[in-house]
């Protein structure tokens, strides 16, 4: 054969194969970051910048307060599922606490905590927002702390569900900070398996 008809089927080969291994691996990174920090919403009624960063597990970045809100909360973090797909049936997921770090150097802010229960709805079928539902009001006021554990034994039991969406919430913490500045570094919602 001759060298003009062969190099463009072995480069259209090579560019074929280049271009499956790459999309391949750049799946595979994106499900392994979606495992760790699933893409639900958050929202920052301050316009602080930084509100993921709460949610990256790097202790040494920050979401700093600036302001106050006009609404009833300063912010939300829609964090996890209730249940998990295990190819059959979804099974509940058991919670025990919900972990908040302060920023190095800094003490955790007084603040509110409505914990909610939010509708995993279908999205494709429903044009609407979730409902919430407040599953515990909890209140924090202790000074000098930099750790702190919310247990989560208010939580409903949760049950095995046969079809999604049915019974099944994302786990939402929505904050209020009572001063007009703070700064927090991580909250993590802490799982028994």
């Amino acid at each position: 054969m001759r060298p003009v008809i062969v190099f463009p089927i072995l480069f259209a080969i090579g560019s074929v194969l280049y271009g499956n291994y790459f999309l391949f691996s750049g799946t595979n990174e994106k499900i392994e970051r979606y495992k760790n920090n699933p893409p639900f919403r958050i929202e920052d009624a301050t316009a602080s910048i930084g509100l993921s960063l709460l949610l990256d597990k790097n202790p040494s970045t920050v979401w700093r307060k600036i302001r106050n809100s006009q609404g009833e909360f300063d912010f939300f973090l829609e964090m996890q599922l209730s249940h998990v797909w295990d190819g059959l049936v979804f099974q509940p997921r058991k919670f025990s606490s919900l972990e908040i770090k302060a920023c190095p150097g800094e003490s955790i802010p007084a603040f509110t905590l409505r914990f909610l229960l939010r509708e995993s709805i279908n999205v494709d079928k429903e044009l609407r927002m979730p409902k919430d539902v407040i599953s515990f009001v909890h209140t924090f006021k202790e000074k000098g702390q930099k750790q702190i554990s919310i247990p989560l034994n208010k939580l409903p039991k949760f049950q095995i569900e046969k079809s999604y969406p049915n019974n099944i919430f994302i786990l939402t913490p929505e904050f209020k900070l009572e001063q007009e500045t703070g700064c927090l570094s991580e909250v993590t919602l802490e799982e028994t398996l």
